[in-house]
């Protein structure tokens, strides 16, 4: 899995699995999407999380929290 949700910034292009929990994310196919803004870490949970819009979401949609460990890949922002 992706480790470090630091070295993601706004912009970046990323493929991720939904879901909360890593067990939650079994079976399911990946989605794609956007960065939104900057990650946030839970100190309670000890979770990263990144905000993410998802590729087929209309502009106006809020953007959704992916875990740091669901995301699979990241392309950078060019």
């Amino acid at each position: 899995m992706f480790a470090e949700a630091k070295s993601v910034t706004a912009g970046d292009r990323v493929t991720y699995r939904p879901g909360g929990r890593r067990g939650d994310a079994v079976g399911r196919l990946c989605r794609r999407g956007v960065v939104a803004g900057s990650s946030v870490f839970d100190a309670y949970t000890e979770t990263e999380w990144v905000p993410v819009q998802a590729e087929a979401a209309a502009r106006d949609r809020e953007p959704e929290w992916v875990r740091a460990d669901n995301i699979v890949d990241v392309v950078p922002a060019t």
